[in-house]
């Protein structure tokens, strides 16, 4: 897609949030969205490619927290008095001779920034995402948000780490002049030292990895596509949806804390809908979803702990 594409369809479904529109014209909007917006699979395949190399062998996961909400918070219109538990949750893509880590977690402090009340915590589970990046070859930081960015930004190890970070610019921005939580503060100088790129819609990471921009959960989110080296493929919607709920349903979050663009986010959730028909075998990741996370580890599809 040509930027003049992006940019238009940005600022259009941007504007479509501000002021009541038909659900005719909502349908028209994110039916628009997801043709000329979201990757078909082929091309994230083909652009998989680009970069030659062995692909990854695993990919693993590990939580550092949980947090629990109303059903009716997670995913709009659920039941108010059935609780949900939410994975906070790091993500590694392992590779015969290296790893990428994806997002870092967050320690103590910054969790407790997130609820009223005492929540579990694994500070073990944390210990082994700071020694993951330690030896990760590429850390990718998806979002800003401080469950995502807080393992690196306040990591004893930042002088050995840093240089391994990769994000894009408004990643980075939104880091310094934004912070999501007082504890994840970073100056200018700090972010100078990781890796900033940009790009359009999509980009070739490593082999067999696709990062694609998919904003709607913040301005800056990301998503991402891998194959292993057995033919399995993933799509990690990172933060699309808490849940898998949300996305197979196609319902938004409902939290009034949450400011999100629900028409790029309806988008999303109707093109992995769409992706999971077409392609049967196509696993779709959802960062927070706990009961998933136990699912896939007791299932052997995902890694239950990160390579160190």
């Amino acid at each position: 897609m040509k930027r003049r594409e992006f940019i238009t369809w940005s600022t259009i479904l941007g504007a479509a949030a501000s002021f009541r529109i038909s659900s005719a014209e909502a349908k028209q909007y994110t039916d628009s969205y997801v043709n000329i917006m979201l990757p078909k699979l082929e091309n994230l395949r083909r652009l998989s490619s680009a970069i030659v190399g062995d692909l990854p062998i695993r990919v693993n996961v590990i939580k550092v927290a949980d947090t629990i909400r109303p059903a009716s918070v997670v995913v709009k219109g659920e039941d108010p008095f059935r609780n949900m538990t939410l994975a906070r949750t790091v993500y590694q893509l392992e590779f015969r001779k290296g790893s990428i880590l994806l997002d870092t977690g967050m320690d103590l402090e910054t969790h407790r920034t997130f609820g009223k009340t005492e929540e579990p915590y694994y500070p073990e589970n944390y210990e082994m995402v700071q020694k993951a990046m330690l030896s990760a070859n590429m850390i990718v930081l998806t979002h800003y948000h401080a469950d995502h960015v807080g393992g690196i930004v306040r990591t004893s190890h930042f002088a050995d780490v840093a240089s391994k970070v990769w994000l894009t610019r408004d990643t980075a921005q939104l880091m310094v002049n934004k912070p999501h939580k007082p504890t994840v503060s970073i100056s200018q100088e700090n972010v100078s030292r990781f890796n900033v790129v940009d790009f359009d819609t999509c980009y070739p990471l490593a082999p067999g990895v696709v990062i694609l921009k998919t904003p709607g959960h913040t301005v800056d989110s990301k998503s991402l596509y891998f194959k292993l080296e057995d033919g399995r493929e993933f799509i990690h919607s990172v933060d699309s949806g808490w849940s898998m709920e949300n996305i197979r349903s196609q319902r938004m979050k409902n939290a009034s804390w949450v400011n999100e663009n629900e028409f790029q986010l309806l988008a999303q959730y109707k093109w992995l809908n769409r992706l999971m028909y077409e392609n049967k075998d196509l696993i779709v990741l959802c960062t927070h979803d706990n009961e998933q996370y136990n699912t896939l580890i007791e299932n052997g599809i995902l890694g239950g702990g990160l390579k160190t």
